[in-house]
């Protein structure tokens, strides 16, 4: 009679325990977006000029890449609504409200900066060149100034979707003596499904495994990139 050789029975990890195995490893992977190094603000920069952003798709169309004017930085641009570009005006405000050396100016005032500094110049000005021209003739000592490239809403709710939301901004602090840009923070990120991609832990458990709307992403992004400004 032959003897029957039992197999070893197979240990099987619940998914949960699966998941506190993987968070030290997936925390430990720089992935996507890393914080912007910290700033600390010189005490000679007394008085930085906040302006609004600029919707790059307005001009470049969506469905491309583009290199940022000011930092070579690539993204892929999608719509950007007049809606999306004044929420992230008022985030930035919101955040930045309070403290002395930032002082905003609309984005109407922006405007006619603008068209004053290009026809005293008479040539189109690069960004750099232009931002340093507007802060010098409000006195300022440097200019805050970002970029939207790509602000989509998601379709579907909180547990289901078809598309997914997704975001994609910069900020740069330009010092207006010799247009030097001193420091670059960005934010782009589409958001993904856990089964898609294991790297996305960390933000699926800080999202409650939920789907999140452009703004929530924004909002998240824009704080991100904020906590690197110190006064010195």
């Amino acid at each position: 009679m032959t003897q029957r050789t039992r197999r070893p029975f197979p240990i099987l990890f619940p998914i949960p325990l699966l998941l506190i195995l993987w968070i030290p490893f997936l925390t430990g992977c720089e992935r996507g977006n890393t914080g912007p190094k910290p700033i600390y603000i010189p005490p000679s920069l007394e008085r930085i000029l906040v302006v609004s952003f600029k919707n790059i798709p307005a001009t470049a169309g969506a469905g491309i890449s583009v290199r940022c004017p000011l930092s070579g930085k690539t993204f892929l641009t999608g719509g950007v609504t007049d809606e999306a570009k004044a929420f992230l005006n008022r985030e930035l405000r919101d955040r930045l409200q309070g403290r002395e050396e930032f002082k905003f100016i609309s984005p109407e005032e922006m405007n006619d900066l603008q068209s004053e500094s290009m026809s005293e110049n008479g040539d189109i000005l690069p960004e750099q060149n232009l931002l340093a021209a507007m802060g010098r003739k409000l006195g300022a000592d440097a200019v805050l100034a970002g970029h939207i490239y790509r602000y989509q809403e998601r379709v579907g709710g909180k547990y289901s979707v078809e598309s997914a939301a997704s975001a994609a901004f910069d900020l740069h602090l330009l010092r207006v003596s010799d247009g030097r840009v001193l420091w670059t923070g960005a934010f782009d990120e589409t958001q993904k499904a856990l089964t898609d991609d294991l790297f996305e832990l960390p933000s699926f458990i800080e999202r409650d495994g939920q789907w999140v709307t452009a703004d929530q992403m924004a909002q998240a992004g824009l704080e991100k990139i904020l906590s690197a400004f110190r006064l010195q």
